[in-house]
């Protein structure tokens, strides 16, 4: 018996030694994040697009690992939650008519502007509707800013400028350089909705979008899914849209004043909105399909506090098949976001495979970020966790294959004090902070964190970026521009296992496995910065 028992025992002990120290961040592993990106980013997944045959391969492979890994289900015993979403294609009109002192100027569709309304009616118009520039088309209590002050807007459209007064300048109005999220699109379009404007037009300039006019027009008129709306967003605009630089040059200069002198008014501290001698008409025909997409949801239920998440966000949709580059037509996503699907899915194998912690951790991979963050924004209105019991939302898109790094860059830094969790340890890992090399661009507020962010929840959005150890500062920066210039929504986003080097991706899930563990055994909640947007949503959601 003794002879026997002694080896058994051997073995059982060396066992409990292996599982020890796979246990934490020794259980993230380079293979299984390969594993993750070399599957969800091939050709048999399609590009992973929303509603079509390819979502049912990608969710149940997401299921799958969280079932494999020990996660339970969050959404009552399921691992999916059902997001209903409105598919809507539209036709413009050929022009959109200005009716000015000058005579009629009539812009072309998706040469000098594109428009669209989610509203659920089958045909929307402008008719002579009244033009109103309201500069910005902002209003902010915090910066004493109110650009729609006295108006009555009924029936009215305005006319706003993309991104907030800050761009450009090297005072402190606003942010400077770094974008708020007045400045973005979707700000405008919602603002002048609760306004009661009928139409929303934003004229588009290059660097302050972030982005070249053949994004706008490329999504003139193609189909664009929204969530569904019990009022048939009967609230929205009827027509919201987009002119290029050179048409509002025309308008204005059809108004007696040049685009200088307009965007003069605009920044000043003082501006005060002013109808133009100007009616615009214009109409969309809007087609409407009803479909279902899923969130894919698992969770690790806290000992001491389960009402109370850190909530982890990583996007599985891709763009699918559309146009052939290089007779090829599937846009496969691997950085975008294969690679933060794996992050997150390893980071939920390191907690697993610990000791259990305080607080609640949600893992949740969401459908529809490419379309306008649907997935995340219906769970920040349907959530398993209220919003106020949420601690903190991690999350991460677009990790690039080039090594490890000497950053952790975080977009939408200075917002809140999770900077500083996160800071205390890139340290242990001999990393520092970076910020966002281009803060103009808004991406804080165009990836999965933004539906809880809009919510009062601090959020982390973080991931080696700009100094590569392979590469270094400049070189990296070149090759992460070529990024966003030849791969990025292109078919060529795919996973190359000869030329990627993933221990970067693997380094970062070991550094946000550790930033969670510390908010998931902590008491504290984290707090906005002063100068933040959100920290008055926050507050108020925590009374």
């Amino acid at each position: 018996m003794k002879t026997s028992f002694l080896p058994a025992l051997a073995i059982l002990c060396l066992s409990c030694t292996s599982v020890s120290k796979r246990g934490g961040e020794d259980a993230i592993l380079y293979k299984n994040i390969e594993k993750h990106i070399a599957t969800l980013a091939s050709d048999q997944y399609a590009g992973r697009m929303p509603t079509t045959g390819a979502e049912k391969l990608t969710i149940d492979y997401i299921s799958a690992q969280m079932k494999e890994i020990g996660l339970e289900p969050a959404n009552h015993g399921s691992y999916f939650q059902e997001v209903p979403l409105l598919a809507v294609s539209s036709k413009i009109s050929a022009t959109l008519d200005f009716e000015t002192p000058k005579g009629l100027l009539k812009l072309d569709k998706l040469v000098d502007y594109v428009s669209f309304s989610r509203k659920n009616e089958e045909v929307l118009s402008l008719d002579h509707s009244e033009l109103v520039f309201t500069g910005f088309g902002i209003t902010a209590p915090e910066y004493q800013r109110n650009d729609f002050q006295g108006l009555d807007l009924k029936d009215k459209t305005i006319l706003v400028f993309i991104n907030d007064p800050g761009f450009g300048t090297t005072n402190s109005y606003f942010k400077g350089n770094t974008m708020t999220y007045y400045g973005r699109w979707t700000y405008k379009f919602e603002e002048a909705a609760r306004r009661g404007a009928r139409g929303c037009l934003i004229i588009h300039e290059t660097k302050q979008a972030g982005y070249p006019w053949n994004v706008v027009r490329n999504n003139g008129e193609a189909t664009k899914l929204y969530l569904q709306s019990e009022n048939g967003y009967k609230d929205r605009c009827s027509l919201e849209g987009w002119i290029s630089k050179t048409a509002a040059e025309q308008l204005f200069a059809s108004c007696g004043m040049t685009f200088e002198q307009a965007k003069e008014q605009a920044l000043k501290k003082d501006f005060k909105p002013f109808s133009l001698p100007v009616k615009v008409s214009g109409k969309i025909f809007n087609h409407f399909e009803t479909k279902i997409s899923h969130n894919v949801c698992g969770m690790i239920r806290g000992s001491g506090h389960p009402d109370e998440a850190i909530v982890y966000t990583a996007h599985w949709d891709h763009l699918g098949i559309g146009t052939k580059v290089n007779n090829d037509s599937i846009y496969n996503g691997a950085t975008d976001n294969a690679s933060a699907v794996a992050w997150m899915l390893e980071i939920a194998r390191a907690f697993k495979s610990s000791k259990t912690t305080d607080r609640s951790l949600l893992f949740l991979s969401v459908t529809s970020e490419e379309s306008g963050l649907l997935g995340s924004g219906y769970y920040a209105e349907h959530p398993f966790f209220p919003m106020n019991k949420t601690v903190a939302c991690i999350n991460t898109d677009v990790m690039l294959f080039l090594g490890k790094f000497r950053d952790v860059m975080l977009t939408g830094s200075g917002q809140s004090e999770l900077d500083k969790w996160v800071e205390k340890e890139a340290v242990k890992q001999g990393r520092y902070l970076a910020p966002d090399p281009n803060p103009e661009n808004g991406m804080f507020f165009r990836s999965d964190q933004f539906p809880f962010v809009k919510l009062g929840v601090p959020a982390i959005y973080a991931k080696g970026y700009v100094d590569a150890e392979k590469y270094g500062k400049v070189e990296t920066m070149k090759i992460v521009d070529k990024y966003w210039k030849e791969t990025y929504h292109t078919p060529s986003d795919e996973y190359h296992a000869a030329s990627a080097d993933l221990s970067g991706v693997v380094e970062d899930a070991k550094l946000l496995y550790h930033v969670g563990t510390n908010l998931a055994n902590s008491n504290n909640w984290p707090v906005w910065n002063p100068d933040s947007e959100f920290k008055a949503v926050r507050e108020q959601s925590r009374k």
